[in-house]
């Protein structure tokens, strides 16, 4: 009877060793994945961004199929981690080509892991908008900014522990610096334009004038 226990023990653990196994593999290439996704928007390649979604939406779903099955890795950190990064990457891609966040319910995933991708997607929002002020598209660059803050608020009422959400607060306080840093940024770039439209139009009035008197 003892060794028929011990070879359950055996079969069970090893089952869990395996699910634990393909949790990494495919989550390194749900990672891999997502950075795709998040680089076709950045380079605002709608048909590379949706392809790449595609793929990630399947792969993700079924990791979600065959995690769901080990209770142990479905609320675990490792998973959570991976969630983040597709949750990070849905979101980023909503947000730039169809303009609107999509709630939890709408993603379908544990909390815990949309609240930590939604802090991560502040960063990537940052990336857009410097982006777009290389290009000097300045009031989508700003928009992406106003989003990014709203995020930013609307998370700090999220106030638990963190042995309930782990390293949520730590992620609040790394991007409240970088919320700062674009905001000072982004206002420096504005005085610029400013100055530089107001030296055109002196330059403009200035010229007219003078044609004026001659």
């Amino acid at each position: 009877m003892s060794s028929v226990r011990i070879e359950l023990l055996r079969e069970r653990l090893a089952n869990l060793e395996a699910a634990r196994e393909k949790l990494i593999s495919v989550g390194r290439e749900i990672s891999r994945i997502s950075k795709r996704v998040i680089s076709s928007v950045l380079r605002k390649d709608r048909a590379g961004a949706d392809s790449a979604l595609s793929e990630l939406n399947r792969v993700f779903q079924v990791l979600v199929e065959s995690i769901s099955r080990h209770p142990e890795l479905f609320y675990s950190n490792l998973f959570y981690s991976v969630v983040a990064e597709y949750v990070e990457a849905v979101q980023l891609y909503s947000v730039v080509f169809e303009g609107r966040l999509k709630d939890l319910e709408e993603i379908g995933v544990h909390p815990i892991p949309y609240a930590l991708g939604s802090v991560d997607l502040i960063g990537e929002l940052k990336r857009a908008s410097l982006e777009l002020l290389r290009k000097e598209e300045y009031v989508e660059s700003f928009k992406y900014f106003e989003i990014a803050e709203v995020i930013y608020e609307e998370l700090l009422d999220i106030d638990f522990a963190d042995t309930v959400i782990p390293g949520f607060r730590r992620k609040l306080d790394v991007y409240r610096k970088v919320i700062d840093d674009w905001r000072v940024l982004l206002v420096d770039i504005e005085s610029r334009v400013r100055l530089e439209k107001a030296c055109r139009e002196a330059r403009n009035t200035s010229s007219r004038r003078g044609s004026a008197l001659t």
